[in-house]
């Protein structure tokens, strides 16, 4: 009887210590934070895959998460697992010629440019925007200034034609991506393209009848003053994601009008000031 007594309650506790190491492993759930953690600890991507790949996962892949994946240094074979443990679905290349990547990824390749960055349906949506080149110039204010006797101030003003862009947004805080050159370290002597979202300025145009327009410098006899007036200038937020991508937001909700992100260095080479300038220009439709 007594060693029958022992033998049960060594089965018992046996059991119940079996029991708890089971309950303790499916408590254990690897998440994003474990992976970053892993990843900044310095194990090997094999390793870190092979944790995903045999334990329970409850990984966040939103648009949002995979940027924040990429910018704490997780791999992209990392991520490929977290997917594939997401999904339930091998995300393995079939054999062939190799594909580009999605074009609505703001992380993914796209070709030198700006671009706005959407959730449409709950699918992200990438749209670029295309330059409008300035074609005139005009001066406002001669009239007052010679009363004045040039005291008065004259302003040379550059517009776009039309009274607004093609492209309206509903919405007062939008994203964008741009994509730049930076091999050239910021000289642009070998492709001309942009280096740092530096060399642009976003600007608020004033609307007339037939154009958008924006002071791009004042002048009266005792002086002038080159460079866009500060009441056009809208400060936005630059994010560097990594290889010449850089995430642009505006410091501050915009009011409904028309904008655009203006290329400094551009149309210096004209006869006309500003004649020749890029404006990547775009609407609000909404107010904040």
């Amino acid at each position: 009887m007594k060693q029958r007594f022992i033998f049960s309650s060594l089965l018992a506790v046996s059991l119940c210590f079996a029991f708890c190491l089971n309950a303790q492993a499916q408590g254990d759930v690897m998440t994003n934070d474990e992976v970053i953690t892993l990843t900044k600890a310095g194990l090997s991507p094999a390793i870190i895959i092979g944790k995903i790949r045999t334990g329970k996962s409850n990984f966040d892949l939103s648009t949002d998460s995979l940027i924040k994946l990429k910018q704490s240094g997780v791999s992209d074979d990392i991520v490929s697992a977290m997917l594939e443990a997401k999904s339930g679905k091998s995300t393995a290349a079939a054999p062939g010629p190799a594909m580009p990547g999605d074009p609505n990824d703001p992380l993914a390749k796209h070709s030198y440019g700006i671009y706005l960055y959407e959730e449409v349906e709950g699918h992200p949506k990438m749209t670029q925007l295309v330059p409008n080149v300035s074609a005139q110039n005009r001066t406002g204010g001669m009239f007052t200034s010679s009363l004045t006797y040039g005291i008065g101030k004259v302003k040379i003003k550059s517009n776009l034609p039309g009274r607004s862009a093609a492209l309206q947004l509903k919405t007062t805080q939008p994203i964008f991506y741009f994509y730049l050159d930076i091999t050239s370290g910021g000289l642009n002597t070998s492709s001309g393209v942009p280096s740092t979202p530096n060399e642009f300025a976003m600007i608020r145009f004033n609307q007339r009848s037939d154009n958008r327009e924006v002071t791009i410098g004042k002048m009266n006899a005792f002086g002038g003053k080159g460079g866009l007036s500060d009441e056009y200038v809208v400060q936005f937020t630059p994010q560097d994601m990594g290889n010449g991508i850089f995430k642009i937001t505006p410091s501050t909700p915009l009011q409904k009008g028309e904008y655009a992100f203006y290329l400094i260095n551009s149309g210096n080479s004209n006869a006309s000031a500003n004649v020749g300038a890029k404006f990547f220009d775009f609407g609000v439709n909404m107010t904040p």
